[in-house]
């Protein structure tokens, strides 16, 4: 039987709330705003722009293409979204820690990628 525990995923939300404070610190306007898992796990609303960021906490896993498939499938999914005129366009940030290898992801990402 395995050993469950919810250490990891308590330490994924800490991560992103830690974050999340790291942002508010540093908004440059009073009127800015920022919501905890609204389109993704942190967005960040200004006069300009409207920014969602995906916060992937893997701190004992080697980073892998394969591990951030699924949110950059879910962020593909919401920018068709707001090409069929069915969502608002923001930008797409994914803000993660890996024990290793995140060498292996070079940016920009491509489509050929």
């Amino acid at each position: 039987m395995s050993k469950r525990s919810a250490t990891e995923t308590i330490l994924g939300y800490v991560y992103q709330f830690d974050y999340s404070i790291l942002k508010i610190l540093n908004l440059d306007d009073l009127d800015d705003s920022i919501t905890v898992e609204g389109v993704e796990d942190v967005d960040i609303k200004t006069i300009d722009e409207e920014i969602a960021t995906q916060c992937k906490y893997y701190a004992k896993t080697e980073y892998n293409h394969s591990i951030i498939a699924k949110p950059l499938r879910l962020m593909l999914d919401h920018f068709k979204q707001v090409k069929e005129g069915k969502k608002k366009q923001v930008q797409y940030y994914l803000y993660g820690h890996y024990k290793s290898g995140q060498e292996k992801l070079v940016l920009p990402i491509t489509i050929d990628f």
